[in-house]
């Protein structure tokens, strides 16, 4: 059984967000740094090293879809989940119901609306399986192997800083064209997701908000 190709995307957003957002709503530890000083760069190791700091089971998130398909952006909003040390959960409760669910090797869409269930191994997707094992290593604060799947690049300091991510795997780069995070200290605000054709979609993870 396969996926469409904006599966897959969805997909990927959902290893990318599931593995890096379980910080994002950690509460005021103290990452430690070189400098606390404003002016002072923040480096990928820095910043994977804040991410692994501490993680909630779950966030609220809010994502809006941008693509050619649409006349005006698709807002979702939905719950994440992560469960050391491999199973990574997206529920989209509004406007629609689907999950998507990465469990080891194996991974599951189901959707109310268009009422179906899937389930895939990531053995038979090269690109998907890079992006689930460089972001789970994230978790571990393993920036080494996050360099071996993605051109990285970091701007801002400790306050205030982005995490550019561009695929090195040919496949990987025929569904995801880059990959930004920005955040502060060890939180992640928002994860942005393009694709090669343009689309893109924006998540927003809600801090304070009951999931």
């Amino acid at each position: 059984m396969t996926f469409g190709m904006n599966s897959v995307r969805r997909l990927i957003s959902v290893v990318i967000l599931l593995s890096v957002t379980g910080v994002a709503v950690a509460g005021d530890e103290h990452v430690p740094a070189s400098s606390d000083r404003p002016g002072d760069s923040w480096t990928v190791e820095q910043v994977v090293a804040g991410l692994k700091e501490g993680w909630e089971p779950s966030v609220p998130f809010e994502e809006s879809i941008h693509s050619t398909l649409l006349t005006k952006p698709l807002v979702v909003r939905g719950v994440l989940r992560f469960t050391p040390p491999s199973r990574l959960e997206k529920e989209v409760r509004e406007p629609y119901r689907e999950r998507y669910l990465v469990e080891g090797d194996r991974v599951t869409f189901e959707s109310e609306r268009k009422h179906v269930t899937k389930t895939i191994s990531l053995d038979d997707y090269p690109g998907l399986r890079g992006f689930v094992d460089a972001f789970r290593a994230t978790l571990s604060g393993d920036s080494a192997l996050l360099k071996q799947s993605y051109d990285t690049v970091v701007e801002g300091t400790r306050r205030m800083w982005v995490l550019r991510l561009h695929p090195r795997d040919q496949s990987a780069n025929t569904m995801v064209d880059s990959i930004e995070l920005s955040g502060a200290d060890n939180r992640i605000k928002t994860i942005t997701v393009r694709a090669p054709d343009g689309d893109r979609s924006v998540m927003t993870l809600l801090r304070g908000h009951m999931p």
